[in-house]
């Protein structure tokens, strides 16, 4: 019988997402701790081999991965060094100790082309650097583990521990009073704390295999800018619309990747809230409300 010192290790703990798990865990009195870059270099083998054996959790969760779409496809050896192998890493030290693995995917593994929400057994097209390394990620953690992991797939995510988009359109529209987003990407804002709360639940219910998580709900990133706007009382500020060809940017991007969150549904009872209400909240927490 294995010997676990603490039920969950939080892998990537100063991201927004790993930072607000830990603080979730805490609150919730579940035994824990976290690890990022400065205890444990995620793409060396034996840092990753050391730091679970000393540790001996349960379940790790890992949160670390190089989300720069933009500076992924500059960097593409590094892209799949963080994205890929570190998730192989992590895999492997599970399976010498004999923990679970809970690993962090993304809706980018899709190329949006289908017209609709994506289910988990939908076939991956990933287009980018970005993209390509974090499927890459998901094909090891599986063949290393079949019967202990569990991956989830999400998008659009905001919260207080680190830059996101809404702080990006806030501090925009304190300087200006006209932005341009595009409105041709579809996707679920999601909140940092509540895709959180559904983490530890995940985990807590031992699921395994691939689950989309997002909030409930859909839109554009013009429609979310919009609502960040509204919602902020800035009412002074024109949001407009733009295609993605007009932003211009070297990497791809999948235009239609709503994920159909179905399957945590069916396993939970409850999908997340509306993408809208848990915007208010977290715009209220952010001022201190």
């Amino acid at each position: 019988m294995v010997n676990f010192l603490t039920s969950y290790l939080v892998v990537g703990s100063k991201g927004m997402l790993g930072a607000q798990l830990l603080k979730l865990l805490a609150e919730s009195r579940i035994e824990s701790a976290g690890v990022d870059i400065e205890e444990v270099d995620i793409t060396r083998l034996p840092a990753v081999l050391n730091a679970i054996e000393a540790l001996r959790p349960r379940m790790i969760i890992n949160c670390a991965a190089i989300t720069d779409v933009e500076g992924c496809e500059s960097a593409p050896d590094l892209a799949f060094a963080v994205n890929a192998q570190g998730p192989e890493h992590i895999a492997k030290a599970c399976l010498k100790f004999g923990c679970s693995m809970l690993h962090m995917s993304t809706d980018y593994v899709f190329d949006g082309l289908k017209g609709g929400s994506y289910r988990e057994d939908d076939p991956i097209n990933p287009l980018g650097i970005y993209a390509k390394s974090k499927a890459e990620g998901e094909a090891r953690v599986r063949e290393l583990l079949p019967e202990t992991h569990c991956i989830v797939r999400t998008q659009w995510l905001y919260g207080l521990h680190g830059r996101n988009f809404v702080e990006a359109i806030l501090n925009q529209a304190r300087q200006e009073n006209i932005l341009h987003v595009v409105n041709d990407q579809h996707g679920s804002p999601t909140y940092a704390y509540d895709l959180a709360e559904a983490l530890i639940k995940l985990c807590e219910m031992e699921a395994r295999g691939t689950f989309h998580v997002t909030n409930s709900g859909q839109t554009t990133w013009h429609g979310f800018a919009s609502a960040i706007t509204k919602k902020a009382g800035l009412g002074n500020v024109e949001v407009l619309p733009m295609s993605t060809s007009e932003l211009n940017r070297p990497a791809p991007r999948p235009l239609f990747s709503a994920l159909d969150n179905k399957r945590y549904i069916e396993l939970t009872g409850a999908p997340l809230r509306q993408w809208e209400e848990a915007l208010s909240e977290y715009l209220r927490l952010r001022s201190g409300g």
